[in-house]
Formats: C-alpha cells, structure tokens, sequence
C-alpha cells in the first residue's frame, strides 16, 4: 500500500510540474500585459529599437512608446510619416496644420526627422499656386519694385532660383517704362529720338527693332533725326532753303510734300527747271532774269514786271503787253527808231509832226524829231534864233501816263 501510495504520490508530483511551470508563464506573460505603459519603457529601456528594422533618429529618439505603441501592441504599428502624422490616425504624432502648403508630397519629401523646421523644398508636387506661399508672409513674394504684372510665378520663374528669369510681357499691367527706364531695364538711348511717345506705341514686346513709328508725340525738329544719319535727311539734289522738314513734308510720308517758297535760298531755276519742277514754256519771254522778277511764289500768273532800268520812261497809260515793246519776245528790244533810243522818239518818232512844233517866231522856225526825242521835256518857243529870250514857255506837254499827247 505504501508503495503504491508513493508511487502514486511520486506520479502526482511528476505530472504537475509541466501545469506549474505553464501557470507561472501564464502569469508572466498577463503581467506584462497589464503593466503600465510607463512599466513597459521601464522594462524595454535597453531594447535595441534598431532590431525591428525602424530607426529611431532625431525627434523620433525622444517620442515615448506609446505614442506610436497604443496600449502596448506593436503588431502593425505604421511605418511611413503619415501613418502617424496624417489627420486620419490614433497617434499622438503632428499632423499637417491647415495653412500648410497644398503639396501630394509625402513628409519624408521636405522634412526629416530632426525637426518639422528643417525643411529641404520639393515644387515637384506642389498643387496649389506659387502665390499661395510667396506672399511675403509664408515665403517670399513680390518685392515693392517687382515689374507690374497680373501673371503667375511661374510663368517666369523656375523653381530653382529667381534668376535667370524668362520674361512674358502678356499680362505687364504697367507702362514699359516702369521697367525700361535705363535702370530696372534697358531704356531710351542718348541718341533715341526726342519724344513723349510710350515705348509701345512704337515697339514690340518681341524685339526693339523693327520699329513702328509714331510722329505724333516727336518734341525734338524732324532734323534732329532727318540728318542723313539718324534717318533719312536731304538728299544732295534737295531744294536749297533753311525751311524745316515739316514747313513741306508731313510726316506720313515725304511726298506729295506742300512747298513754303518763304525760306528757299536758291533761285528759282534751281528748281524751276523743267525736270525738277515746272519751268520755261517753248514760248516763253527769252530773258537771263531769275523767275520772281515776274512771278510770285503764290501762283504763275499774273505775271507783272517792274522796270527798273534808269532809262525806262515809265509805265505807260495804256495796257501795253510786253511784246508791244519787246516784239521780238527777247528781252532785247528791237527799237523801231534806234537812233533815238532808248528816248521816246525810239518808238514814237514816226508819230512826230512838226506842225504843232514851232520852235521861233522870228523867222518862224520848227523843232526836229531829234531835237525832241524825249516827248515829255521841254519845247519853249523862243522869239530870235538866239535862242536867248523865250516867248512862250512850254514844259511837260506829254506824258508818259496821259491819255492823249
């Protein structure tokens, strides 16, 4: 009985043990479970977090377990950024504020792990529009002297750097010359041509040149550019006069031109040549004198000449035309009585009479068409052919401008 009695209580013993050393593990493992989180960091401090194959760096080196280990399980615990960092979650981790940049960037992308203020910047990703952070205030913007214009960053700047930056003169919504001003950009010239004009009313966006040209707005004369060397100026066969450009042109183009005569200072046959400009006709009166000795610069006719000659004898009363005297149409005259030329009598000895000529009394005696040859002088009757004492005293009989004899 005693034998069986111990081998039973030897058996008893023996199968036991395996129950007790199950229930110790049991408990053991229910303790870890329940033990504070606080306990757990206690008990995991020398636990090389590196074996699980997540590093733990920077701020991730200081962040307590259970703020990515909720209630002590580590089965399935995230492993990128927003797993822990995205509004979505259960953990403690920062999450993306509502000013952050629109972005399809993972945080790994710009950030790392040291702090959320390193930032390295990606645009790649970027969804929302430049001016959403340069603004002045999340990142830097336009400055105060930045070219005026309605259009995006990005329509001339690269995510690189600022500069070098393309240009789009589309949407400028200042005058050129805001910019153009020989300081922000290149401006007028020391030679550009003198004028109030904006730049685009004679250029292009595209290029400086070719130009388009607007007179309108010129201050300076039209020689100041019509130099011959600026722009076209007078040409070597030009009209001689001191006139400005524009007294004849206008400025659409140089002809048909109007003519100011007013400061020419070349004769008139410098022009009026018949190849140049209208001049003598086949039949025109044979004569060395320049045109304005008969014309005027208003119209060809009329046509009056002034004699000034000291032996002309004065404008006659009668309409005479030119060729009434100068019947040869020459400006050399072909006297009808040249013996008595350039007298009265040169024309008009063959209307002498000697009738009403007397020239003596006693005996009674007549004066000559030479003794007469100038009608309008003196022709006194005397009493003797002394010719000492005059009788009848007659001076001024005829006149050049009379009516009649």
């Amino acid at each position: 009985m005693s034998t069986d009695m111990s081998t039973t209580g030897d058996t008893r013993r023996t199968a036991s043990a395996p129950v007790r050393y199950g229930v110790w593990a049991a408990l053991l493992l229910l303790s870890w479970l329940v033990l504070p989180v606080g306990g757990a960091q206690e008990t995991g401090a020398q636990f090389d977090h590196d074996l699980t194959g997540f590093l733990l760096n920077g701020a991730h080196r200081r962040a307590t377990c259970d703020s990515c280990h909720l209630r002590g399980i580590f089965k399935g615990t995230p492993r990128r950024c927003e797993g822990c960092h995205g509004r979505a979650n259960l953990m403690s981790g920062q999450t993306k504020p509502a000013n952050h940049i629109p972005s399809t960037n993972t945080c790994d992308d710009c950030h790392t792990e040291v702090s959320w203020a390193a930032v390295r910047m990606d645009h790649m990703a970027i969804t929302g529009a430049c001016t959403t952070c340069h603004n002045n205030r999340a990142a830097t913007g336009k400055s105060p002297q930045h070219i005026q214009t309605t259009a995006p960053c990005d329509e001339c700047h690269r995510t690189l750097a600022w500069s070098p930056a393309r240009f789009n003169h589309d949407n400028v919504t200042g005058t050129c010359f805001s910019c153009h001003n020989g300081t922000t950009a290149t401006g007028k010239s020391r030679n550009h041509v003198q004028s109030s004009n904006q730049c685009e009313d004679c250029h292009s966006t595209r290029a400086w040149l070719p130009a388009g040209f607007d007179h309108s707005a010129i201050t300076a004369a039209c020689f100041s550019c019509h130099n011959g060397t600026t722009a076209r100026g007078k040409s070597t066969d030009h009209v001689q006069s001191n006139n400005l450009c524009e007294d004849c042109h206008s400025t659409n183009a140089w002809t048909p031109a109007s003519f100011d005569h007013s400061n020419v200072t070349g004769s008139c046959s410098t022009c009026h040549n018949g190849t140049d400009a209208t001049g003598k006709n086949n039949g025109h009166f044979v004569t060395t004198l320049e045109c304005d000795s008969c014309h005027s610069t208003t119209a060809w006719r009329p046509a009056p000449y002034t004699h000034t000659t000291p032996n002309y004898p004065g404008d006659h009363r009668a309409n005479l035309q030119c060729r009434d005297c100068h019947s040869a149409n020459n400006q050399v005259i072909t006297w009808q009585f040249p013996a008595y030329q350039p007298d009265c009598a040169g024309c008009h000895a063959g209307d002498f009479r000697t009738g009403p000529h007397k020239k003596t009394d006693s005996p009674e005696t007549f004066y000559t068409v030479g003794e007469l040859r100038d009608c309008t002088g003196s022709c006194h009757i005397y009493q003797d052919a002394t010719l000492t004492t005059i009788a009848t005293m007659r001076s001024g009989e005829h006149r050049v401008n009379a009516a009649e004899w």
